[in-house]
């Protein structure tokens, strides 16, 4: 480390200019005037950084998660000091071309002594110093320059502020009242279920609700079509079902549940959660809206029997219609009338389900066609928009074609082997389930559409490039990749990286390895997904019997994630493809996965396989899935007998990609298994790093004894990273 150093301070002020407390969540310590202060830059470029005290930047600064930048120490002291004249000249000059009211500037001498550029004079620091602060009158400065320091923290917080400190995640779902057991949490209506993000925490109960019928209700009537809802009539409930218009306005509903005692138990500190709201709908509007639902398709048969020709002319049944005044009265707003029917044997049928015939010798007799609902005169004719078609002759006519976008889909006739998800247990009882395997009486034939030009490009990793594609299979299943027509997915192939010399650093081109050395990669890629799920739905499983078998339901939601649908896309030579090449044989291979909706905004890295804690900081989006995924570490460590887990927790909060199973040394004996991201030591120093939550500890896992050293920082998985 002799040529890297963590600067993390815009100068080399790193002293507190006033009392103050350090940031880091889990220190809280007081910094008294002119102790050292650092300033520590996030991992995510658009958060801002923290002012931390001298023991929390050694922390930093020993932590795996914290990267650092080579320092320009050796490069500084081989500058050679710029020339005052010359800048001078250069400001005088862009001044008299510019506004004439600027006063001149004045570059500051530098001595022969200094190698590293003009005299920046820092204000903290005379106090103690020989050196006689510059007053108004000095050379090349004012007296505004004494309020750099301040005005740079003030504009720096600024730049770097969020929008909201303090906010939640809401998952809004459209219910309805239905009947028995279950009318007391509702019914879920179609797939009616949003999330909103950056909700301020101090949001009151009725803004909670304007909110959710905002989400909801365009939602409710693109669902429900014509019907006409009342919306004056719905009711907002939460998560225990409480009626969110019984409570006062300008009270926060949410944020007292936010706040949790800090570790030193000082006081309470913010943390962001995830909370459900439903808009519920009366159970007397929604049997309004299942009857115009029946009453609309009764119309259409009835409408749709009344233009087939006259075939049931010569059926041997004797029909006859009875309007009740009832039924009339009812449906009467609805301008529609449905007959009962009355068979020969006096047995009356009601047309609102199905319709039931007596067979007889008799003719029909008596008959009479049921009421017809009256077309609807036709839509008053009007002219297209001229305006409107002008222009769009003017895109039609032209018939630009994206010529670079149709050379750059690539298509591909494929043999789909997709990942399944096994219970443990027939994966270790069954010998073919030991690990994933290419099976072609398991496998479907289809085509693949891979997007190669820039649009289509998603990313590059550290060992993979993903593209935009398509996946269609000739039997698609009934669930999974293939599914529907041109489903989208997401197509991976490992690269190499090809520098331009024998220095592997700086820029590099991709490169591709060989047929045989890709196979063996995206298949460990496919396997390590394939246990990866086993082991997930372990804790699950887990997770379900502790609950059945509990009193009393847990304190918090448990998340529901998976990880994606994915598997393995063979390419076949076809006949007469190329000379010498034998048919059927594969040519290439692909990584196919699921498409994760919402880009890099809702990608996030959860826990990386260095660790076992959080890559996330306690405020930061999605540390409570984090903390979720430590406790799913600590069950499958405790469940595989301390032998594996999975780590390398990335993706959104509802689908994760990449995992990596690190697994115990006892078990590879020195043998490469599961790939290059088993770091085994993980395994091995599991229950020194690992720090049980909520979720550990109500779910009643075993806490492991610890060596606490007192010299080493408590790390809290703070994921920061010191940047300069």
């Amino acid at each position: 480390m002799s040529d890297y150093e963590l600067l993390t301070q815009y100068t080399e002020d790193a002293y507190a200019r006033e009392d103050q407390i350090c940031d880091r969540p889990s220190c809280k310590a007081n910094i008294r005037t002119g102790d050292p202060c650092f300033y520590v830059a996030t991992i995510e470029p658009g958060q801002c950084g923290r002012y931390v005290c001298a023991s929390c930047h050694l922390h930093y600064e020993k932590k795996r998660a914290t990267s650092v930048r080579p320092t320009g120490s050796r490069t500084l002291q081989s500058r050679v000091p710029p020339d005052p004249r010359t800048i001078q000249q250069s400001v005088n000059a862009a001044q008299r071309r510019s506004t004439p009211n600027l006063p001149p500037v004045v570059a500051v001498p530098g001595g022969s002594s200094r190698s590293r550029g003009p005299d920046v004079r820092i204000p903290t620091s005379w106090q103690g110093s020989s050196t006689t602060p510059f007053t108004a009158g000095a050379v090349g400065y004012s007296s505004q320059h004494t309020h750099y320091a301040a005005e740079r923290d003030c504009w720096g917080k600024i730049a770097y502020a969020l929008s909201l400190a303090e906010t939640i995640l809401l998952e809004i779902t459209a219910v309805h009242e239905g009947a028995g057991a279950r009318k007391k949490r509702g019914i879920t209506i179609g797939n009616i279920c949003e999330g909103r993000k950056d909700i301020n925490a101090q949001i009151d109960a009725p803004g909670l609700t304007k909110l959710a019928l905002e989400t909801v209700v365009p939602k409710l009537c693109k669902f429900g079509g014509e019907f006409i809802w009342r919306v004056e009539e719905f009711i907002i409930r939460d998560a225990a079902w409480v009626d969110l218009s019984n409570h006062l306005q300008s009270i926060p509903y949410f944020y007292d549940q936010c706040l949790q005692p800090s570790r030193k138990g000082t006081k309470s500190i913010f943390k962001s959660k995830q909370f459900a709201l439903m808009v519920v709908v009366p159970e007397v509007q929604w049997n309004e809206y299942e009857n115009w639902l029946e009453l609309r398709a009764e119309m259409e048969a009835e409408a749709t029997r009344c233009t087939q020709p006259s075939k049931h002319a010569t059926a041997h049944t004797a029909v006859s219609f009875d309007v009740s005044s009832s039924v009339t009265t009812s449906l009467a707003e609805n301008e529609l009338f449905l007959p009962s029917v009355t068979t020969d044997s006096s047995v009356m049928v009601s047309t609102k389900r199905t319709h039931q015939r007596a067979e007889s010798s008799s003719s029909l007799s008596g008959a009479s066609s049921p009421p017809r609902k009256k077309n609807p005169p036709p839509a008053a004719f009007c002219s297209p928009d001229r305006d409107l078609l002008k222009e769009v002759l003017k895109i039609g006519g032209g018939a630009n074609l994206n010529v670079k976008q149709v050379f750059g889909l690539h298509n591909e006739s494929v043999q789909f082997h997709s990942i399944p998800t096994r219970d443990i247990t027939d994966l270790l009882l069954i010998k073919e389930h030991h690990l994933f395997s290419v099976d072609t009486a398991e496998s479907s034939i289809g085509q693949l559409t891979i997007d190669t030009s820039t649009e289509g490009f998603i990313g590059i990793g550290g060992f993979k490039t993903a593209n935009a594609g398509w996946l269609t299979l000739t039997a698609p299943p009934r669930t999974g990749l293939g599914s529907v027509t041109r489903h989208k997915v997401v197509v991976k192939r490992p690269f190499d990286k090809v520098f331009p010399t024998t220095v592997k650093a700086g820029p590099y081109k991709v490169g591709r390895y060989s047929l045989v050395d890709e196979l063996r990669k995206l298949f460990i890629e496919a396997n390590v997904l394939y246990w990866s799920k086993s082991l997930l739905k372990l804790t699950y499983d887990f997770i379900d019997c502790s609950i059945a078998f509990s009193p009393e339901p847990p304190p918090f939601m448990v998340p529901c994630v998976r990880f994606v649908e994915a598997g393995l896309a063979l390419c076949h030579h076809q006949g007469g493809s190329k000379p010498g090449v034998k048919t059927g044989s594969t040519r290439a291979v692909f990584l196919l996965e699921e498409l994760i909706e919402g880009g890099d905004d809702m990608f996030v890295i959860f826990i990386h396989n260095m660790d076992a804690n959080p890559l996330l900081d306690e405020l930061d989006y999605g540390y409570d899935m984090a903390e979720f995924f430590v406790f799913t570490q600590h069950v499958q460590y405790v469940k595989t007998g301390k032998l594996a887990f999975i780590s390398d927790y990335q993706g959104s909060t509802v689908l994760l990609t990449d995992p990596q199973i690190l697994t115990h040394p006892s078990v590879s004996n020195g043998c490469d298994i599961f790939g290059e991201g088993n770091i085994e030591a993980s395994v091995s120093k599991f229950e020194d790093q690992h720090a049980c939550n909520e979720y550990c500890e109500w779910f009643g896992l075993e806490t492991f004894a610890k060596e606490v050293n007192d010299n080493e920082v408590a790390a809290n998985g703070d994921g920061v990273v010191v940047e300069n």
